[in-house]
C-alpha cells in the first residue's frame, strides 16, 4: 500500500427496502441527495416495482441528477402472475429459468423489452429527457442459470457456454437500447463475481466483457459490474479468479475499465447466516435480565386484567369474535414470558417484534379507545414498549460484544480511530479500496443517511489486495480462537 490517501469511492443509496407511499423512505432519499449521495441503486423487483416508483416521484421534483442503476432478471410478484397467466396460453417469453414456484428468472430480449420499458416508466413518469439522469441497467444475478443447470445435472462447461450465450443475446438488446437513447449503459450484477474459478455458479467479469465485445465490438457499452463485498466477504479483492489466476476481480475491473459497485457492505452472509457488521448504540441506563423478566411478568398480569375489563365494558364478553380480537391484541407480555431470552440473535428478535408484537400493540391502542380506562391502557402499552426496547438493547449489546474483537482488528488494519463504530469502519475500508467506484448502502431511514454521509469527508487508503489479504488472515485467526 502506498503512503498516499484517496478521496474515496462514491456512496450510493441502496433502495432494496424502500417503497412508494412511505414518507420515511422519501425523506431519507431526499436527504441523501441533498448531502452528496449521487447514485441510486434499485431493481425492477424491489418492492414489486414500488422502489422504482418512489425514486421516480422524488427525482421528478428534485434538482439533482444522480446516476440511476436498476436491475432486471427476477420474475416475482405481479410480473410472475402475468407470466404464469401467459404460460397457460403458451405465450410466455422463452428461456425462463424456473427456480421455484415463487421465483423465475429471465434475460431473454423479449422479456428485457417489457421489463426495461416498465422500469423506465416508473423511474421517469413524465418521460425520460435526453439531458436527464444517467440510467444504467444491469442483468440481475445471471448465476441463477448456472445454479439451475447444476440442479438439472448439466456439466459446468456446458452450463457456462449457455450462460454466456444468453448474456450475448441480452447485451445485443442492451446495445440497441443504448443506440435508441433508452438507457445510458449496461452491465451485470452478480453475487458470484468473487467466487473461486472452479465454483459451479461463478460468473467471470472478464467473460462478461468478452460477451459484450462479441455482441457488438470493442466500443460496447458494458460499463458497470455490481457485487457484494464487506469485511467478511472480501473475495473480489482476494480471490485470484481472473486471467487464469493472475489477478482478482477488482484488479481485472481496473484493467478493463469497468466501474465496480459493491453492495451488502454491512450484511455478511456466512453459511446462510447473516452477520450485521454494525456497532449498536447503547443507552445510558443499565438493562439487567432479571429486571426485564420481572417487568414482563408484572405486565402479563396487568395485560390480563385490562383485557378482561375491556371485554366487560364492551358488553360482548361472550361474543367469540370480540374475545378473539381482544385476546390477540392483549397478548404481548404473555407471549414473551417464556421466549423473550431465547431468540436467535438481534435480527430474529427484531423480525418477531416487527411482524407480531408491534401490530398487537397497535391493535390494543385502537381497542383501548372503547374503554373508560383508556389512560390506563395507554400507560400499559407505553410500559410494554419500554420493555421491548430494553430487550432490544440486550440483544444489541450481545451482538456488540461478539463483534468487538473484529472491530478492533479492522481498526488496526485500516488505521482508524479507536472509537469508530464497526459500520463506519466497514464502509470506509470499501470506499478507499482500489477498484471500487461506489459503495451502496441501505439508507431507508434518516438516521442511516446521517450516519453514513460524514464518511464522504474521511480520506484514507488506498487499500489493495495486500491489505485485504491481511483482513483474510485476521478473520482466520479470529475463527480459530476458542470462544
Amino acid at each position: 500500500m502506498s503512503g498516499t490517501t484517496t478521496s474515496g469511492a462514491k456512496l450510493g443509496f441502496g433502495a432494496y427496502r424502500i417503497t412508494a407511499g412511505s414518507p420515511v423512505h422519501e425523506r431519507a432519499l431526499r436527504y441523501a441527495l441533498d448531502h452528496g449521495v449521487d447514485c441510486i441503486d434499485t431493481s425492477s423487483n424491489y418492492s414489486d416495482g414500488a422502489s422504482e416508483e418512489l425514486i421516480g416521484r422524488v427525482l421528478s421534483t428534485h434538482a439533482s441528477r444522480p446516476r440511476i442503476i436498476t436491475k432486471v432478471g427476477y420474475v416475482q410478484g405481479q410480473l410472475l402472475d402475468q407470466l404464469k397467466a401467459m404460460e397457460s396460453m403458451d405465450m410466455q417469453p422463452p428461456d425462463i429459468v424456473k427456480f421455484g414456484d415463487s421465483l423465475w428468472h429471465c434475460i431473454h430480449p423479449e422479456f428485457l423489452d417489457v421489463v426495461v420499458s416498465a422500469s423506465i416508466d416508473r423511474l421517469f413518469p413524465a418521460g425520460r429527457a435526453a439531458d436527464g439522469p444517467e440510467l444504467v441497467v444491469l442483468v440481475h444475478n445471471p448465476e441463477y442459470f448456472l445454479q439451475h443447470a447444476q440442479q438439472q445435472g448439466m456439466d459446468i462447461v456446458t452450463a457456462r457456454h449457455y450462460l454466456y450465450h444468453r448474456l450475448r443475446m441480452a447485451f445485443s438488446w442492451f446495445e440497441e437500447a443504448v443506440a435508441m437513447g433508452r438507457i445510458s449503459s449496461y452491465g451485470v450484477s452478480s453475487n458470484t463475481f468473487g467466487s473461486p474459478p472452479d465454483a459451479p455458479d461463478m460468473v467471470s467479469l472478464e467473460e462478461c466483457v468478452r460477451a459484450a465485445q462479441d455482441s457488438i465490438d470493442a466500443q460496447h457499452h458494458f460499463r458497470v459490474a455490481e457485487m457484494p463485498m464487506n469485511l467478511v466477504e472480501h473475495f473480489p479483492a482476494t480471490v485470484l479468479n481472473q486471467d487464469r489466476g493472475r489477478c482478482t476481480t477488482l484488479e481485472r475491473a481496473v484493467e478493463l475499465g469497468i466501474d465496480v459497485l459493491v453492495n451488502r457492505p454491512l450484511n455478511a452472509i456466512v453459511e446462510r447466516d447473516l452477520i450485521r457488521l454494525v456497532s449498536h448504540p447503547m443507552p445510558q441506563h443499565i438493562v439487567h435480565p432479571d429486571d426485564v423478566e420481572r417487568r414482563i411478568h408484572q405486565l402479563e398480569v396487568i395485560e390480563h386484567d385490562l383485557a378482561n375489563d375491556l371485554l366487560a365494558e364492551s358488553g360482548n364478553a361472550h361474543d367469540e369474535r370480540n374475545r378473539e380480537l381482544v385476546g390477540e391484541a392483549y397478548r404481548v407480555a404473555g407471549a414473551l414470558c417464556q421466549s423473550w431470552s431465547s431468540f436467535n440473535g438481534l435480527i430474529h428478535w427484531r423480525d418477531v417484534r416487527r411482524q407480531y408484537l408491534d401490530p398487537r400493540l397497535e391493535a390494543a391502542a385502537m381497542l383501548s379507545e372503547r374503554s373508560a380506562r383508556m389512560s390506563d391502557h395507554l400507560a400499559h402499552i407505553a410500559d410494554v414498549i419500554r420493555v421491548l426496547d430494553d430487550i432490544d438493547v440486550m440483544y444489541a449489546r450481545e451482538e456488540n460484544e461478539t463483534l468487538e474483537e473484529l472491530r478492533r482488528s479492522m481498526i488496526e488494519i485500516f488505521r482508524l480511530d479507536a472509537e469508530m463504530p464497526l459500520q463506519n469502519v466497514a464502509i470506509h475500508a470499501l470506499r478507499h479500496s482500489v477498484g471500487i467506484g461506489t459503495v451502496l448502502v441501505g439508507m431507508r431511514r434518516m438516521e442511516y443517511v446521517e450516519d453514513v454521509v460524514p464518511l464522504l469527508d474521511l480520506a484514507g487508503g488506498p487499500f489493495d489486495r495486500s491489505t485485504w489479504l491481511r483482513v483474510a488472515d485476521e478473520l482466520r485467526r479470529l475463527s480459530e480462537e476458542p470462544s
